[in-house]
C-alpha cells in the first residue's frame, strides 16, 4: 500500500519478506486484524521504509538476500526515531544460537515458521499493546525522576524499625538527613536523641493511624543553625515516606523580616510596633490581675544640636550608647517579659529619633515608677565620650500608668509622650507624672499650630527690627529681623513659645521663606533714602539652609527687590554651619561672592573650633545673650566673652553681643573690645515704621556727638 494511503488511526506494521506468497498471507492476516501493513522484498527496501515510514512494528524475515534480518534490526537500534520500535524475528530456525543472535541483535521477538496465520494477528496486537505499556511506563518514568530531581525535598523510605531501605537526596540537600542515609542502617543510631526519639514516636503513630505527620527538627553543627522541615507519609503497611526540606534560609529570612518589622536597625531595640504588641498584652494582663503598669516616655534634650553640629554618625553612636545604657539600668524586675520566642528584651524601646520607652509591669505605685525614671535620669546624664569628645545627654521624661491614666494602649502612650513634653517645660531634665491639665495644654498646642499654619498662609505674621550700635563710632550699624505672631484672639504670642511649635510641626521652612521675602520688601522701601544704607539681618532655620538651592533662593529673592545685597545679613547657628562642613562651604561661598554679609549667631553655645571656623567665609560672630547676662557678675562668662572677642579680632571679625540690658553690661563690652551691642539697653524690637522714626530721630540726635562714656541710658540719650 503507498504510503499516502495508510490510515493514520490504525498501528503500521512492516513485513520484510523476499517470498511474495509469505508477505501476502502476512497481509492479509494483519489487515484482518486491524493493522496498516507495509511491505518489503529485501533488506534495504526495509530498512529505507522504516526510516521514513516509522511504524509501529517490524516483521522481519531472517533470511534474505543482501542483509539478512539480524543485520536489519542491528541497523533499525541505531535510528533514533524508530530505535525502540518493537522488531519481530520470523524464522525457521529454533535452535539456541539463532535465537541468542536475534536477542543479540535487538529483536524484541521471533515467530517460528510455519507462521500460524491465524494467531499471527493476535500475536502482534498483544506486542504492540505490551509495547504501548513499556513507553508509557518509560516516559512517566521519565517524568518522575526529572520531578523528583527538580525536587529540593529529601527522601527517605524507612521500616518501622527506622532502617532505610531506599534514600533520595533532594537538589537542596539536608545535613541531617545525609547522615543518617545508608540503606540498610536505622536512622536511629545516627539521628541526635531528641530527635530519634521524636522520629521513633512518629513512624509509629503513621504507622498506627495512616495519616501524616508533621514535624520541625533543628540541630546546631559547626556553630551554625539548621533547621529543617519533616513530614510522614505512610507507604507500605511496615513503611514510611519521610519527605525533609531544609528550612534554614527561610528561617533566617524569616527571622530578618520580623527583626525589621519589630526592631530598631540603629539600636536594636525594639521598635515602636513591637512596643506598643507588649503595652497591649501587658494591659490585658493587668486588667486580668487587677494589677497596674506603667509607661516611661524619655526624650533626649536638645539632641538635634548634636545632629546638627557633629552630624548624624555622632547623633547615631550616642543613640547606640543610649540604648545600652538604658538596657543596663533597667533591673530585672522592671522588665516587660520577653518578645515572642526570641530571647530579646523588650523592657526598652526606641520609638524613632531620640525618643525610647521602658514599659513597666506589676508596678506597686506611681513613687517605685517614678525611681525607676529617675534613676534612668542620672544613669543617662553620665558623660559619654565618642572620638576623643565628651558628651553630656540629658533626658526628659514622662510617667502615665494604668489605670491612673488610661486604660488602652494609644491613651496611655499619649499621656506619657504629653507628661514628657511637661517635663521640656519645666526646665529639662527632669520627670514629670501626667495629670488632667495636661491634656487641655496639649490642645492649646494643637489650637496654636493649626492658627500658626494659617497665620503663614495668609501672611498675618509682622517683622519687627532691633537696631544694633557699634561702640566705637556710636553709629547704628544696621538692624536684626524678627518675627512677630498676635493670634486673633489670644493676642500676642511669644517667639519662644511658637518658634518650637513651628520646627516641631513641620512648618520652620514655610516661615523662613516668609521672612526673607518680608525683609526684602522692607529693605526695597528704606532703597533710594536717607536709610538706602541701612543693613537688615536675618536669622535662617537649619532646615532652610539645608535646601539644595538656598543659595539660589536668597540671590533670587534680593534681585526681585532691587536693593544692594550687601545690605541683607544672614545669621546661621553653629549647628546650622557645622552640618555638612563642605557643603556648608561652598553655599556660604557663593552667598559671600554674591555680596551678602554671614554672622555666626548664638556663639559659643555650640561645639565649632577655630581650625573650622577658619574654613567659612563669614563676617560677624554674635555673642550668645547667655553669656552677656551674667558678664558682670564675676564668673567665667566674662572669661567667655573675651576669649570670643579676641578669637574674632585674630580672624578679623566682627563681633556683636546681644542681649545688653544694663549698662554694666555695656561697659564690660566695651571694656573687652567688642565691636557692636544689640538689646533694650539700646533700643527694643519695633515695626518697620516706628524703627524708621528711630533710626531718623537717631541721625539727627547723632549730630550732637552725644557721649555713652555716662550713665544714661542711649535711649534717654537720643529722645532727650
Amino acid at each position: 500500500m503507498p504510503p499516502g494511503d495508510i490510515q493514520s488511526s490504525r498501528p503500521v506494521v512492516l513485513i520484510a519478506e523476499d517470498d511474495p506468497s509469505q508477505r501476502m498471507l502476512a497481509r492479509v492476516a494483519l489487515e484482518q486484524a486491524g493493522f496498516t501493513v507495509l511491505e518489503a522484498d529485501n533488506g534495504h527496501d526495509a530498512l529505507d521504509k522504516a526510516d521514513r515510514q516509522a511504524p509501529d512494528i517490524v516483521l522481519l524475515d531472517v533470511e534474505m538476500p543482501e542483509l539478512d534480518g539480524f543485520a536489519i534490526c542491528s541497523r533499525i537500534r541505531k535510528l533514533k526515531h524508530i530505535a525502540d520500535t518493537p522488531v519481530i524475528m520470523l524464522t525457521g530456525r529454533e535452535d539456541d544460537e539463532s535465537i541468542r543472535n536475534a536477542y543479540d541483535s535487538g529483536a524484541t521477538d521471533f515467530i517460528s515458521k510455519p507462521v500460524n496465520w491465524s494467531l499471527l494477528g493476535h500475536r502482534v496486537r498483544y506486542i504492540s499493546r505490551a509495547t504501548r505499556i513499556g513507553r508509557g511506563l518509560r516516559e512517566s518514568e521519565k517524568k518522575n525522576r526529572a520531578f523528583i530531581k527538580a525536587i529540593p525535598d529529601s527522601m527517605l523510605i524507612v521500616d518501622k524499625a527506622g532502617r532505610v531501605l531506599t534514600h533520595h537526596r533532594g537538589k537542596d540537600g539536608s545535613r541531617l538527613l545525609d547522615e543518617c542515609a545508608s540503606d540498610g542502617r536505622s536512622v536511629m543510631e545516627t539521628l541526635p536523641p531528641t530527635i530519634a526519639e521524636s522520629w521513633r514516636k512518629q513512624i509509629a503513630g503513621v504507622l498506627n493511624s495512616g495519616e501524616m505527620s508533621q514535624s520541625e527538627d533543628h540541630i546546631e553543627a559547626n556553630g551554625a543553625h539548621c533547621f529543617y522541615e519533616t513530614r510522614m507519609v505512610p507507604y507500605t503497611a511496615d513503611s514510611v515516606l519521610v519527605i525533609q526540606r531544609d528550612v534554614s534560609e527561610k528561617k533566617r529570612a524569616d527571622a530578618k523580616v520580623r527583626r525589621l518589622a519589630f526592631f530598631d536597625t540603629l539600636t536594636g531595640l525594639p521598635n515602636r510596633q513591637s512596643f506598643l504588641i507588649q503595652v497591649s498584652e501587658a494591659l490585658r494582663e493587668a486588667k486580668a490581675s487587677n494589677s497596674r503598669l506603667s509607661i516611661l516616655y524619655f526624650d533626649l534634650d536638645n539632641f538635634k544640636r548634636i545632629n546638627d553640629s557633629l552630624g548624624h554618625s555622632t547623633g547615631d553612636a550616642l543613640l547606640r550608647g543610649v540604648a545600652r545604657r538604658l538596657e543596663q539600668c533597667v533591673r530585672r524586675a522592671d522588665a516587660v517579659a520577653r518578645f515572642a520566642s526570641t530571647d530579646t528584651s523588650v523592657q526598652v524601646a526606641r520609638l524613632g529619633g531620640d525618643e525610647f520607652t521602658v514599659l513597666l509591669r506589676d508596678v506597686q505605685s506611681v513613687e517605685e515608677a517614678s525611681g525607676v525614671a529617675e534613676r534612668i535620669l542620672s544613669a543617662l546624664s553620665q558623660p559619654m565620650h565618642y572620638h576623643g569628645q565628651q558628651f553630656v545627654i540629658t533626658p526628659s521624661a514622662g510617667i502615665a500608668s494604668y489605670p491612673d491614666d488610661g486604660d488602652d494602649v494609644d491613651t496611655l502612650v499619649k499621656n506619657a509622650d504629653m507628661a514628657m513634653y511637661s517635663a521640656k517645660a519645666q526646665g529639662r531634665n527632669c520627670v514629670s507624672q501626667f495629670s488632667g491639665t495636661m491634656s487641655v495644654r496639649s490642645l492649646e498646642r494643637l489650637d496654636l499650630e493649626d492658627a500658626l499654619r494659617k497665620a503663614i498662609a495668609a501672611g498675618d505674621l509682622e517683622l519687627h527690627y532691633q537696631p544694633k550700635l557699634s561702640l566705637q563710632s556710636r553709629e547704628v550699624t544696621g538692624v536684626e529681623a524678627l518675627v512677630r505672631w498676635t493670634h486673633p484672639e489670644r493676642g500676642p504670642v511669644s517667639p519662644a513659645k511658637f518658634i518650637p511649635i513651628a520646627e516641631d510641626a513641620g512648618l520652620i521652612l514655610d516661615l523662613s521663606r516668609w521672612v526673607l521675602e518680608a525683609a526684602c520688601r522692607q529693605l526695597e522701601r528704606w532703597s533710594g533714602g536717607d536709610l538706602d544704607d541701612v543693613r537688615v539681618a536675618i536669622n535662617l532655620s537649619g532646615k532652610q539652609f539645608r535646601e539644595s538651592d538656598v543659595d539660589d533662593q536668597i540671590i533670587a529673592a534680593v534681585d526681585a527687590h532691587g536693593f544692594e545685597k550687601s545690605r541683607l545679613e544672614l545669621e546661621l547657628t553653629e549647628g546650622t554651619l557645622m552640618n555638612d562642613v563642605e557643603n556648608t562651604v561652598r553655599t556660604l561661598t557663593r552667598l559671600k561672592e554674591a555680596g551678602l554679609k554671614i554672622a555666626v549667631d548664638d556663639f559659643g553655645t555650640g561645639y565649632s573650633s577655630l581650625s573650622y571656623l577658619k574654613k567659612f567665609p563669614i563676617d560677624a560672630l554674635k555673642i550668645d545673650r547667655s553669656f552677656v547676662s551674667e558678664i558682670d557678675a564675676g564668673g567665667n562668662d566674662r572669661s567667655i566673652c573675651a576669649a570670643i572677642i579676641a578669637l574674632a579680632q585674630s580672624m578679623g571679625l566682627k563681633v556683636i553681643a546681644e542681649g545688653v540690658e544694663t549698662a554694666e553690661q555695656l561697659q564690660h563690652l566695651r571694656f573687652l573690645g567688642c565691636d557692636e551691642i544689640q538689646g533694650f539697653y539700646f533700643a527694643k524690637p519695633m515695626p518697620g515704621e516706628e524703627t524708621a522714626a528711630f533710626l531718623r530721630r537717631y541721625l539727627r540726635k547723632r549730630q550732637r556727638r552725644l557721649s555713652l562714656a555716662d550713665d544714661t541710658p542711649p535711649v534717654q540719650a537720643i529722645e532727650g
